[in-house]
């Protein structure tokens, strides 16, 4: 008798879990958090050979828009695929590539989420010779580099809500709503002009240090494609800097760095169906001795009258700045 109602909880269990709550995705491990980190898996005899050296050059080359010293793009690494066991399986994010003559098609991508832990990107490549899949990395990384970006975002966005100062400010003013940390308060408000930002301490072997994570956005007349240049957008960023993005002492304010040390990228995208022009360098603050990254990222309002920007900057003298960058270029990004 006691063995049959054993029986009956063990069936009733069972089915329980499978008409009602029970999921797979329970049981998956959160992938690793460290956002930049790609494992490539492929045969070993790759790794030294052309192609291993133009996924490096590709992924891992320096960014010479941060300060010195400068920070690879994206920290890249090798495995064979029959190594991706338990403990590699967490990676964020895996590249497979696969190369046989067989293949059909010269090149076939295929991207996967969440396989082996949550907040996951695979993707597998599979090229029909060692040449085409060189081609490819020299030619079409940065398509690749844009759906890891793009699953960048989506991972740190889901740390944001729309419960935010952002919103409190800019949605009716501008129409647009963000997905943002609530830690982001409002510095300054001008004309046309908002500044907010995110203070945290960190810790590093001399002890505790300020970070400071902002975006600065503003909005001004469209009157042709011309504004959307590195040379326009600079200046109209040095010209508002000048004015609002402001320290103590008032002869203390932002600008573009032009000491040669850093380079000025630009870069065009259609995110959410809207064209954005985008800008990355180096900032300093006059008669001080701060400095830092930023992205500008500008398009224009619904009605096509204004062209608003956003100006994501990041002051972290002690750290990597990379992945402070990300997360404001997140809520630049999610913007709608």
């Amino acid at each position: 008798m006691k063995i049959s109602h054993l029986y009956y909880c063990l069936f009733f269990l069972i089915i329980s879990c499978i008409n009602n709550d029970y999921s797979p995705e329970l049981l998956k491990p959160n992938a690793k958090k460290e956002l930049g980190e790609i494992l490539f898996a492929m045969p070993q005899k790759y790794w030294k050979s052309e192609l291993g050296i133009s996924i490096r050059n590709s992924f891992g080359q320096l960014n010479e828009t941060t300060p010195l010293p400068y920070e690879k793009e994206y920290e890249v690494d090798f495995i064979v695929p029959n190594g991706v066991v338990n403990n590699i399986k967490i990676n964020n994010c895996i590249i497979f590539i696969d190369i046989e003559k067989f293949y059909s098609k010269n090149q076939n991508i295929q991207v996967k989420r969440d396989l082996w832990a949550k907040g996951q990107l695979i993707i597998e490549l599979q090229f029909s010779s060692h040449e085409k899949a060189i081609e490819y990395f020299k030619k079409e990384s940065n398509q690749l580099k844009r759906k890891i970006n793009q699953f960048y975002n989506k991972i740190i966005q889901t740390k944001y809500s729309t419960n935010n100062e952002l919103n409190k400010y800019l949605t009716p003013e501008l129409n647009l709503k963000f997905l943002a940390p609530n830690k982001m308060k409002l510095n300054k408000k001008g004309d046309n002009f908002w500044w907010f930002s995110k203070l945290s301490i960190k810790k590093d072997q001399n002890g505790p240090h300020e970070i400071q994570q902002g975006i600065f956005i503003y909005k001004y007349p469209y009157i042709n494609q011309k504004q959307f240049s590195k040379e326009y957008q600079l200046r109209t960023r040095d010209s508002i800097c000048e004015v609002y993005v402001t320290g103590k002492n008032p002869e203390t304010y932002m600008e573009v760095r032009k000491d040669g040390l850093n380079k000025t990228s630009t870069n065009t995208s259609l995110i959410n169906e809207e064209f954005q022009f985008k800008v990355a360098g180096s900032w300093r603050v006059v008669n001080d001795k701060m400095g830092g990254p930023f992205v500008s990222i500008s398009k224009l309002n619904a009605d096509k009258t204004f062209i608003i920007t956003m100006d994501c900057y990041v002051y972290a003298p002690n750290f990597k700045k990379q992945n402070l960058l990300r997360e404001l270029e997140a809520i630049v990004y999610s913007a709608k």
